[in-house]
Order: structure tokens, then C-alpha cells, then sequence
């Protein structure tokens, strides 16, 4: 069984430490010491690391009889068997894992005081934490009122202790969430407003917790996620996103507080620049549509259009079909070869009786092709561009067959 003295002093970064064991752990090897300050992952919290007897620490685990693993990326050369060892952590990873979980523990205490709503979960993560709260949804207001609350715990510097507390005298510990263990249970006590059983690593007053910042929240199955951020990670965050604003000012050659105005103002301008762009499209597809409808050649009852087009997307050409089905009499053989793929669309108009999801099947089926749609309409692809004009050629005899087998005889 490994001694856990980061129980009782977080903030020793350099110790030496007894070997116990030389093992392995997931294929990796491991060392076992007396005592320990590398914090094993539990309780949310992630695990330390650093170097042990000068190999780095990649993981630490914690058995089921106690004993903490050091689990090294590889064994030092040589290796060592007994006696003591010089371990040290990664000091601001461990620092920042501090000050996310003493955060956490306040946060939730805010949430309930505030609120009333109880923690149901909570992840730390390398960039984010995140904390679960049993409310379907809070209003901006009541995330703004947790924010300034909780900060105002942080500057008031409220000390953050440590100490055990025997299974009978628990009731006497006013704890924000039962215990999930039994036996002699380990209190983290922020100075006369949180009571939390917890085995992590934390700060020694709220003032080392830094800022604390929400940066958002989301819905989950009846719950709120609110991600948060603490101490460090608060900073970095506002460094970079003045510097965004800062970037956007700059843009505009005006004052940052500005910026909003101005983003709003120009996202304004560009729907009604998009406005009138549609308008001047449809407008010049209807003339494209009454061209296209002169260039139709008759074809027994029936008016035929074939048309390539190589730089034109397959939706607008779909919009093109769509248009030119409006003359009752006509059969659009279309077809594009945008992006190197082929897409041919054959739509026809409300007299005309030739069934287009099979006149399309079998021309691309003679080119290696498939597709096949409804009597009015039909599209497909898989044939080379280079076939195209065969295709549309091909189409196009068809018809003409078609028109002649309904002549009068």
C-alpha cells in the first residue's frame, strides 16, 4: 500500500521515495513506492505527471489494495530495483488541475446556495471542465449572478482545508452531496461555505483559484452543462479573446467596443446584398429560360432541348429543369460536368407522355452509367465527361423515335 502524502501537502513538486515494486501496467512499465505525491486519476480528476528515477511519468493508477503505479514510457537504463527514488511532477499540469477542482467545488456550492440546483456530474478536461447541474435550462442572468458570486468568493480568499472526519461524525460535517464511500472519509472544506468529501489535490485559499469564467452552457437530456474555466485557463482565454477583438478592430480601423456594432451592420448589408442577388438571378434565369425555350427544336408533338454545361452545378441546373417544365411541350435532356463528375437531368413537360426515369436509365446504362426518377423527372450519373455529348446524342434519337412511333400512321 502506497502513502498518499499529496493528502496532506499538494505543493511538494520534488521527493524521494522508496521503491516497493518494479511491474508493469498495460504493457508499460511501473514502479511502486512507500509514499507518493503523483496523483492517481480518480474522482474526475486527472492523473500527474512528470519523472520518476528519470524516466517520465505517462500514467498513474491506483489498485484495489492501495498501492499507487507510476507508469513510465520507459524503464531508466539501468533500472532501478530498490531503494530510494527521486520523483518530481509537472507542476503547473498539477497547479491547474488545482485550481479546476477547488473552482468546481465552489461553483457548485454557488449553483445550489443561488439556485438550488444540485450537481449531478462533472469532467475535467486538458482545456475545459464541465460541470452537470439538474435544471433544464438557466437564463443568462442566473449564469451572470453565478459567475460574480463565485468570484467574489475568490477574492474574498476564503482558506481551503483538508482533514479526515470518522464515518460516525460525519453527520456533523454539513456535506453539499453524501459520501460514495464509507469508513474514515476526507473532508475539503472551503472556510465556512463548502463541505465536499473529495480525495483530489486543492488549492490553499479561493484566491489561488484565479478567475472563474462560464463560458457557456447546453442542454442534456433534461440537465444543464455549464463549461467552465479557472484560474489559468480564465486567463488564456481572455488573452486570446482580446486578441480576436483587437484583430476585428483593427479590421475596421475603430475602437474595440465598436466592433459588435459594425459586425451587426455588416451582416445586415450582406442579407440584402443576398437579397437582391437572388432577385437579379431569377431574373436573368428567366431570360435564360425563355432563350433556352426558342432554341427547343421540334420533335414531332414536342419541343427538345439538349444542353451541356460544364461549369455549372447540378442544383442550379436543377432549378433550370425545374423552370423549363413549365412549357407543357418540352423535354430537357440537360446535363454538367462540374467538378469532373457527371450529372444528367431529364425532366419534361405536363403533355408530353415519354416516361424520363426510363429514357435516362437505359441511355446511361448504354454508357456504363445508372439512374433512372419519376415519368417527369429523372437524374443520374457514373459515366465519364467525355461521354456526355454521346449521351445526350443517344437521348436524343430516342425521342426523336418516340415521336415518330406516336405519329399517325
Amino acid at each position: 500500500m502506497t502513502q498518499r502524502s499529496y493528502y496532506t501537502d499538494a505543493y511538494t513538486t520534488r521527493f524521494q521515495a522508496d521503491l516497493i515494486a518494479v511491474t508493469t501496467h498495460d504493457g508499460r512499465p511501473a514502479l511502486a513506492l512507500d509514499h507518493t505525491y503523483f496523483y492517481p486519476t480518480s474522482g474526475g480528476q486527472p492523473h500527474d505527471t512528470g519523472t520518476l528515477a528519470d524516466a517520465t511519468v505517462v500514467d498513474v493508477v491506483a489498485g484495489d489494495d492501495g498501492t499507487v503505479y507510476h507508469v513510465l514510457d520507459a524503464l531508466p537504463d539501468p533500472a532501478p530495483s530498490r531503494g530510494p527514488v527521486t520523483g518530481e511532477l509537472d507542476w503547473p499540469r498539477r497547479h491547474d488541475h488545482m485550481q479546476q477542482h477547488s473552482g468546481q467545488h465552489l461553483l457548485s456550492q454557488v449553483c445550489y446556495r443561488l439556485l438550488g440546483v444540485e450537481t449531478v456530474s462533472v469532467h475535467f478536461g486538458e482545456r475545459e471542465s464541465t460541470l452537470d447541474v439538474d435544471a433544464a435550462t438557466l437564463a443568462p442572468e442566473q449564469l451572470a449572478q453565478v459567475e460574480a458570486a463565485a468570484n467574489d468568493l475568490v477574492f474574498a480568499a476564503l482558506p481551503i482545508t483538508a482533514y479526515s472526519v470518522d464515518e460516525r461524525d460525519l453527520a456533523r460535517v454539513p456535506l453539499r452531496r453524501p459520501p460514495k464511500v464509507s469508513g474514515t472519509i476526507r473532508i475539503v472544506e472551503i472556510q465556512g461555505y463548502d463541505y465536499s468529501a473529495c480525495g483530489g489535490t486543492h488549492v490553499r485559499t479561493t484566491a489561488e483559484i484565479g478567475p472563474i469564467k462560464l463560458v457557456r452552457q447546453e442542454r442534456r437530456r433534461g440537465q444543464t452543462r455549464l463549461t467552465f474555466l479557472c484560474g489559468g485557463r480564465a486567463v488564456a482565454d481572455y488573452q486570446r479573446k482580446h486578441d480576436l477583438l483587437t484583430q476585428a478592430a483593427a479590421v475596421y480601423s475603430t475602437d474595440m467596443a465598436a466592433v459588435p456594432d459594425l459586425l451587426a451592420r455588416g451582416q445586415e448589408q450582406i442579407k440584402e446584398l443576398q437579397r437582391q442577388l437572388t432577385d437579379l438571378n431569377a431574373k436573368l434565369l428567366g431570360y435564360e429560360v425563355a432563350s433556352l425555350r426558342e432554341q427547343a427544336a421540334a420533335v414531332g408533338p414536342w419541343h427538345v432541348l439538349c444542353l451541356r454545361r460544364d461549369d455549372q452545378a447540378a442544383d442550379a441546373l436543377k432549378t433550370l429543369a425545374t423552370l423549363l417544365q413549365e412549357d407543357a411541350s418540352v423535354i430537357a435532356l440537360l446535363a454538367t460536368t462540374a467538378g469532373g463528375k457527371t450529372t444528367a437531368i431529364f425532366a419534361r413537360g405536363a403533355a408530353v407522355t415519354l416516361h424520363m426515369g426510363n429514357l435516362l436509365r437505359d441511355a446511361l446504362k448504354a454508357f456504363g452509367g445508372g439512374g433512372g426518377g419519376r415519368p417527369e423527372y429523372a437524374q443520374g450519373g457514373g459515366i465519364a465527361p467525355a461521354q456526355v455529348d454521346d449521351l445526350l446524342a443517344f437521348a436524343r434519337a430516342a425521342v426523336s423515335q418516340a415521336a415518330a412511333a406516336q405519329a399517325p400512321g
